[in-house]
């Protein structure tokens, strides 16, 4: 009986209680504008119950009458309201000047209030991506991060960028930061030869990364240094770069949003071109059969005046040409090689659908992306597949799942550089050819009977090409074909023991298959050829992480702790032909007239790891921080495989002390310090045996020329850093400070050592690499009405390398050469330019022999790769609808050899081979006559120079100093800019849709400021360590279009 009466009792006073819950509802606004919040806490006083706003900045509670709603917001003044009877209850939010502390993504995809942090991070938003899109997501962040440096290679379709954080920390590793998709690592491999980064041949395929689709990011964090990136422990040394991507919203239905995208890209800037002399070798025309003919067989334009007389050009010696057999007139055409490239195109449509339930939300996305090259024959075709969706599977457990598909197919990339694959055609262009020569008769580029129709014959007799073939049969006839299907993504259960603990699994994947196609069509110069190469990579972490968190009284607790097991796996198959095709145009390695070489590799890899961090703060006013990392890594001895790397850190906000004023609304200093690590690739601990192709049918092996070292450690990078972050006028102005101090030690390096060992190269542990530098990132409001805005934000960094020192012994380390060598040489930055240049005398005065030609030196350092600073200054305005937002960068030193501007001298291409000379007269006329050049300079004796030289003399021999065409890399460019309009909600609620925005957008759009002549001195033929190589590459091109965007 008295059980019966106590459960009556429980239950009518629960159902009392039910009967006075109330179902609530109501929309917060920001008070300053009346935008809607999006993202706001709306919680039951004394409770754990909540919820959240969706994107109108509306929500729903159920609450008892009689208790209070407390809604707050990172950079609002939180507010309590007691509900009493009502059912609707909208509020306003004031701006709160005293927080002005955003929440960031750090390390783990752990959420931070960046006032606690005592590291450098950086956080831009997605949405400014997907207005202005790139197809490489690196080089979006160009000009927006202070201490980020972005090398392009704004002419190749789907070329490679390269990215770098706070300087080079290896001389021969990995220098590229760790890319992180919503916690899963990203490969950003760049498999590029070590002949196509230095500019001697082959084709760039661009890096991984470009495989993230700018139409999924939510936001990208950038954690600088090795303090914000130590949880990532031998991953950490060179900063990470964590994507996080757009989720399902809590707005209950289905929601339909699309982005379309059309561009068309049309060339930047073109080398300067003279137009004034045609092919030849000499200033008169041969006679054949009593014809002027053009010396065909000359790669060069030292030839007659185009003056218009009437000769027997190349195409008039095929019967197929309408001009065959007729004299035509010798006349520039100064637009020939403009004339050459066409109107690329860059087509991207995206659709995401999105909706949720009381338990359940997700985000279905599909993009995809057409790029037509603006070198004929050339494109990519991407198609990306996004999916993520959350489920609340009890109160306690819930589900994630996120992945992305993504299926690339490339074709016809053209060839860079200067070498026999596949020919680059710009490298005849701007350095061996005739200015005289018309691209429409060039665009006929196949006789009948499938020959190559050049004008680089070897005469009216051979019509077989001498040295250049039809750039149009290079484009056609040996196209490059490639494919990349990738798989990345990630799944979790995460379990909420109580409000401040909780503990989430996760599998993590990055699995892609990346197929190529090489070929040299028969017919061709070189011999016809074909190459498959076939890589798989995968990377599968499992990975466990508590989280706990809880305020006790004015001092708050974070910590985690966590362990993950990585394993990776590279497989790579590459076979080529050898001796030619046994049938003429069929490429398949079975048609290899002698045995085809063939490459079989595979490597694994295993990282075993535990971590763990613990902040914490007092009155939200000083936060320390402290974390460690244990990595044991199978690459590395099995009696020393087990690494820590530590991080410790703390912030102090003064201006939590101060009194509110008007002047000063936030202060922080922040300070600290890590070491972290760079690991080692696999199988350099042992030495082994290669296998060579069979002698006979007995197998054949051979010890490699490299030996490896039992004793390898990993490269260790210790870092501190300190900053100081103001911000003034109530977030109407600002200053984020940072001065950083690395330096990384135990490099490895692979050095030459004598053949007497047996071996000629060996790795070793030795030298030290350093970086110091400043950061500076200023910010202001100027304007702020309640209809216009003005938002500036300018960005500064200036980074000084120094290798400190080397093996015992070794002064130098080749990094590559191509005619000038690039290097770390002690005392020098990282990327030192070696090269011959003109002998100085004691007043810096050139040196001239007694017969007028400057006097050579040799090995001389003559620049180096590295920038003395770089940043960006953006403005955006806002009126009403419209906004405007440009982007300008910019980079001060750094230095390029340019091979365009070498030969094309040479070769008497470009404009600085034609004109007059300080007496005059035209520098081509003869010596004789008043032409010629003199060079510059004095005798040994102190006399100037008086000898005048022929101008294909002096120009002939002025390459053999290369330091001539070392150029300073500076530029200012104009590099994006975006014109949007966003149409009032009062027009669209009378239609389908929630959303609409209509932009104009351009990238790449002007060159403002440069010193080196006829190129881009933005250029990068890969995303590794060869860098400062310009030689035939395509020239930059721009963007420009408009952008829709709508949702419903």
């Amino acid at each position: 009986m008295k059980k019966f009466l106590l459960l009556f009792v429980v239950g009518l006073t629960t159902l009392m209680a039910n009967g006075q819950t109330l179902q609530i509802s109501g929309k917060v606004l920001a008070s300053d504008d009346n935008s809607p919040l999006p993202g706001v806490s709306v919680t039951l006083k004394g409770s754990t119950r909540g919820t959240t706003t969706d994107v109108e900045g509306n929500y729903k509670i159920e609450a008892p009458k009689g208790s209070s709603l407390v809604y707050s917001f990172v950079g609002m003044i939180s507010q309590t309201l007691v509900v009493g009877n009502k059912t609707v209850i909208n509020v306003s939010l004031a701006s709160d000047a005293a927080q002005l502390s955003e929440v960031v993504v750090t390390a783990l995809g752990v959420k931070r209030e960046e006032r606690s942090l005592g590291y450098a991070v950086q956080q831009i938003d997605g949405e400014g991506l997907a207005q202005v899109k790139e197809a490489n997501v690196v080089n979006s962040l160009q000009g927006k991060i202070a201490g980020v440096q972005i090398t392009g290679s704004p002419g190749n379709i789907g070329g490679s960028s390269r990215i770098v954080i706070r300087g080079v920390n290896s001389i021969g590793g990995n220098n590229q930061p760790l890319f992180v998709v919503d916690g899963t690592p990203i490969d950003n491999s760049n498999y590029n030869s070590t002949n196509t980064q230095s500019g001697d041949g082959g084709t760039d395929f661009g890096n991984a990364a470009q495989d993230i689709n700018p139409d999924d990011i939510e936001s990208i964090s950038v954690l600088k240094g090795p303090s914000a990136a130590a949880l990532y422990g031998s991953r950490a040394a060179n900063g990470v770069i964590l994507i996080t991507t757009k989720k399902g919203t809590k707005k209950k239905g289905l929601g339909v949003q699309i982005n379309s995208s059309t561009q068309f890209n049309n060339i930047l800037i073109m080398p300067d071109y003279q137009n004034t002399y045609g092919g030849g070798y000499k200033q008169s025309f041969d006679q054949y059969n009593g014809e002027p003919v053009v010396n065909y067989a000359a790669d060069e334009s030292w030839g007659p005046r185009m003056d218009g007389q009437l000769v027997r050009q190349w195409y008039s010696w095929y019967p197929d040409d309408e001009d065959f057999g007729k004299m035509t007139p010798f006349s520039p055409n100064p637009n020939n090689i403009a004339d050459f490239y066409e109107t690329g195109r860059t087509l991207n449509n995206n659709i995401s659908l999105s909706g949720a339930s009381d338990n359940t939300n997700f985000r279905l996305s599909y993009t995809n992306l057409q790029q037509k090259g603006t070198i004929p024959n050339s494109k990519i075709d991407r198609n990306t597949v996004n999916f993520s969706g959350s489920a609340k599977l009890s109160d306690k457990l819930t589900a994630n799942i996120v992945g992305n598909f993504v299926k690339s197919n490339g074709f016809g990339r053209p060839s860079t550089g200067y070498g026999n694959e596949q020919g680059n055609v710009v490298t005849s262009f701007n350095q061996w050819f005739q200015r005289q020569i018309d691209m429409d008769k060039l665009s006929n580029y196949k006789t009948a009977d499938g020959k190559d129709r050049t004008w680089n014959i070897k005469s009216p007799t051979n019509l077989d090409p001498l040295y250049w073939e039809n750039p149009y049969w290079v484009l056609f006839e040996s196209p490059t074909v490639d494919e990349r299907s990738r798989v990345f993504g990630n799944m979790n259960l995460s379990y909420q023991f109580t409000p401040e603990l909780s503990l989430t699994g996760f599998v993590r994947t990055d699995f892609y298959t990346d197929r190529r196609e090489q070929r040299i069509a028969s017919g061709s110069i070189p011999q016809d050829w074909y190459r498959e190469d076939l890589r798989t990579q995968s990377e599968t972490n499992y990975e466990l992480l508590a989280q706990y968190s809880k305020t006790f009284g004015d001092i708050s607790v974070s910590a985690l702790a966590g362990g993950n097991i990585r394993y990776e796996r590279y497989f790579r198959n590459s076979s080529e032909t050898a001796g030619g095709l046994n049938v003429p145009n069929y490429f398949n390695i079975a048609a290899s007239v002698d045995r085809p070489s063939v490459t079989d590799y595979f490597q694994e890899k295993q990282v075993n790891s535990v971590y763990g961090s613990a902040t914490i703060g007092y009155k939200d006013i000083v936060y320390f921080d402290a974390s460690l990392r244990n990595d044991i890594s199978s690459t590395l001895p099995v009696a020393n495989n087990s690494y820590l790397y530590p991080a410790l850190g703390g912030s102090f906000v003064f201006s939590s002390l101060m009194d509110n004023n008007n002047l000063l609304s936030f202060g922080k200093l922040r300070a600290s310090w890590a070491k972290v690590g760079n690991d080692t690739d696999p199988y350099q601990l042992r030495n082994n045996y290669g296998s060579a192709n069979p002698v006979g049918s007995n197998p054949a092996f051979y010890v490699p020329n490299t030996l490896n070292n039992s004793t390898l450690v990993p490269e260790t990078t210790t870092s501190y850093e300190i900053g100081l972050d103001m911000r003034f006028l109530k977030g109407r102005a600002g200053f984020d400070f940072t001065y950083y101090d690395n330096a990384t030690t135990d490099q490895i390096l692979d050095i030459a050592v004598s053949g007497g060992s047996g071996f000629t190269r060996a790795f070793i542990n030795a030298g030290k690499v350093t970086n110091k530098g400043v950061e500076l990132m200023l910010t202001a409001t100027p304007i702020k009405t309640s209809q216009f805005s003005w938002d500036v934000s300018i960005n500064f960094a200036r980074n000084r390398n120094k290798v400190v020192e080397l093996a015992p012994g070794l002064d130098n380390y080749l990094i590559a050469s191509w005619g000038p060598s690039v290097n770390a040489r002690v005392g020098e930055s990282y990327g030192t330019i070696v090269a011959e240049k003109i002998k100085l005398d004691d007043q810096g005065r050139k040196l001239v022999d007694e017969n007028g030609y400057y006097v050579i030196e040799r090995n001389q350092v003559v620049g180096s790769v590295l920038a003395d600073f770089t940043g960006g200054f953006i403005n955006t305005f806002a009126y009403k609808g419209f906004s405007l937002n440009a982007v300008i960068d910019y980079q001060k030193g750094g230095n390029i050899y340019s091979v365009t501007n070498r030969y094309g001298s040479y070769s008497g291409l470009l404009s600085n081979t034609v004109g007059l000379n300080d007496r005059g007269v035209e520098q081509r006329e003869p010596v004789a006559d008043g032409g010629g050049i003199r060079a510059e300079g004095v005798t040994e004796s102190g006399a100037e120079n008086t000898v005048y030289l022929e101008a294909v003399d002096y120009w002939g021999t002025l390459r053999n100093y290369r330091d001539e065409f070392v150029y300073d890399a500076s530029f200012i460019k104009l590099r994006e800019v975006s014109l949007g309009y966003s149409i009032p909600s009062s027009i669209l609620k009378k239609t389908p849709f929630t959303n609409a925005r209509i932009s104009l957008v351009g990238r790449n759009l002007a060159i403002l400021f440069k010193n080196i002549p006829n190129v881009d001195p933005e250029a990068a033929l890969g995303s590794g360590n060869i860098q400062g190589f310009e030689n035939g590459q395509h020239p930059s091109f721009n963007s420009t279009g408009f952008n829709l965007n709508f949702g419903f």
